[in-house]
């Protein structure tokens, strides 16, 4: 099974997981410094630029656990048993992009009331009607990205589970690692060791590679 995020060490996930974003986020805020110390912004929507930049910001700090997310979903989960174990694969990828695609735009829903924060405090009625209509929907899809976020981990535990046994499993069974999926940078130390012994098993001997290049050669 080909897949970097499933074949490396605990480590090599987790030291770009927490330097990458640790060093991001401290050039951005340095950035961020200087612009208000040189330009000196008197209204919200000068600011509003750095809404846009959010959603790189997350790409780049985000990409190493989403990555690893969907080699799980996809990839992992070719060791279950289909016969045994049904997995709702649509669904399942569905919801694991929902919220990726939440934290792409709902920066983009930030700059636009920042921009409208103008017309409202100038009493104008559709712009206080317009921040009220987009905090109502963004209060919702955040709702609902929990909603798939909850349901991603689930199904990541569910399936590092049944991998490795083979067997269907309630959630009683696999709770711990649920958990463990859900506070990443932590469990991360305890579910690759078991998903790099997953890989392991998975991938051919060196002697069932030799015996079958002895065969072709043959």
């Amino acid at each position: 099974m080909n897949s970097i995020f499933l074949r490396a060490k605990h480590w090599q996930i987790f030291v770009p997981l927490i330097a990458i974003p640790f060093v991001v986020m401290m050039i951005f805020g340095i950035i961020v410094g200087v612009y208000v110390i040189n330009h000196q912004p008197q209204r919200p929507e000068d600011m509003a630029w750095i809404f846009y930049l959010m959603p790189f910001i997350m790409a780049a700090t985000g990409f190493v656990q989403f990555a690893w997310t969907w080699n799980v979903l996809t990839k992992l989960s070719k060791l279950i048993p289909q016969e045994k174990v049904y997995m709702p694969s649509g669904r399942i990828k569905t919801f694991f992009i929902i919220p990726v695609v939440y934290l792409c735009i709902v920066p983009l829903f930030g700059a636009f009331m920042i921009s409208n924060i103008g017309r409202a405090e100038h009493g104008d009625p559709s712009g206080i009607f317009s921040m009220f209509l987009l905090g109502l929907l963004i209060f919702f899809m955040h709702l609902f990205s929990i909603f798939c976020m909850l349901h991603t981990f689930y199904f990541i535990a569910k399936t590092i589970r049944v991998a490795e046994t083979q067997q269907n499993a309630t959630f009683s069974d696999f709770a711990g690692d649920f958990f463990l999926t859900w506070f990443f940078p932590v469990g991360i130390w305890f579910l690759q060791p078991r998903i790099n012994k997953l890989i392991e098993n998975e991938s051919p001997a060196p002697d069932e590679i030799d015996e079958y290049h002895g065969l072709i050669d043959g």
